[in-house]
């Protein structure tokens, strides 16, 4: 890569970083170009130089936090230790995936912030780099059924929008004002989990 690539790289990461905090405090209708260029220390025109219209901004700045929350949560998965137990595995998914969403870089609350508002074309865009992130939501949710670290008895795919649902949920809070995160964690791989076998009521 000579150094034009490498300015070029620089200046679009730079482009998409503050696309990100825009998109997360704005969403996108709110969202702007003006804005977005003073940020990155740039010329409104010189965004076109990366980007042809806004909504390819929108759709880069899309793909761009989808795929930094995947990495999050693989790269959270491939930390746990090989000796931790099912339900350490599972928490640690729920805690990198919010990790990903307070992480100080806006890249996936964006996402979550937009998603709802976007036109069809750029939601059908979107659901490409969707259908890739939860693919691995349901693969720990399959597994977590097969070790007994998830419920069995409901069905994966519905569950897997249900968990990532409530933990999107968690995104426009402040995480200063959860109280404890690794607690919302935990609880949230409680309500997953098997239910305790019943106790005889001879034995309560």
């Amino acid at each position: 890569m000579d150094d034009t690539d490498t300015k070029a790289e620089r200046t679009r990461r730079r482009i998409l970083d503050a696309a990100a905090h825009e998109f997360a405090v704005h969403g996108y209708g709110g969202a702007s170009l003006r804005r977005i260029a003073a940020a990155a220390e740039l010329k409104v025109g010189s965004l076109y130089f990366h980007f042809k219209t806004k909504d390819d901004l929108v759709g880069a700045a899309l793909a761009d936090g989808v795929e930094s929350a995947r990495l999050q949560l693989v790269a959270g998965l491939r930390a746990v230790p090989a000796d931790a137990t099912p339900q350490q595995r599972l928490r640690a998914a729920i805690r990198s995936h919010l990790d990903a969403l307070h992480a100080s870089d806006d890249r996936a609350t964006a996402v979550v912030r937009m998603v709802d508002t976007l036109p069809p074309n750029l939601r059908a865009a979107h659901s490409t780099s969707e259908r890739r992130f939860g693919r691995v939501w349901l693969d720990i949710l399959r597994k977590g059924q097969i070790d007994g670290s998830v419920r069995p008895d409901v069905n994966a795919r519905v569950l897997r929008d249900i968990v990532v649902g409530a933990l999107n949920s968690t995104s426009s809070a402040n995480p200063n004002t959860l109280k404890d995160l690794a607690q919302f964690a935990d609880t949230l791989a409680t309500l997953v989990a098997p239910p305790p076998a019943a106790i005889p009521s001879g034995r309560r």
